[in-house]
């Protein structure tokens, strides 16, 4: 039963990644200056997939470019691959905040 409602969750965090992704110029046009977005999501600056495996993390799921990783309710995605010095390699999940600029 655990495992079904892992899998649950890991396809709701993959599809709520997905809707994410930045769309397309002719999809959607900039907002207007000063409008805010909902975040759900908080830099982790420092962090890596790496690093959170060794402190007891979880992978519950990969996505291409990516994975999501888990303890307890704390909930990361991180970047795969090669990144540039001081890149953000990882983001910690939380519920949805109101009054972020539009980027």
């Amino acid at each position: 039963m655990k495992a079904l409602v892992a899998i649950a969750f890991v396809i709701v965090l993959v599809g709520t990644a997905h809707a994410q992704q930045q769309p397309t110029a002719q999809q959607q046009a900039p907002p207007p200056a000063g409008q805010t977005c909902m975040s759900q999501h908080v830099e982790a600056p420092g962090v890596s997939a790496a690093a959170l495996i060794t402190r007891g993390y979880d992978i519950k799921g990969a996505v291409p470019g990516g994975l999501w990783v888990q303890k307890d309710r704390e909930v990361y995605f991180c970047n795969s691959g090669r990144a540039l010095d001081n890149d953000v390699l990882c983001w910690r999940l939380r519920e949805p905040v109101k009054g972020q600029i539009c980027q």
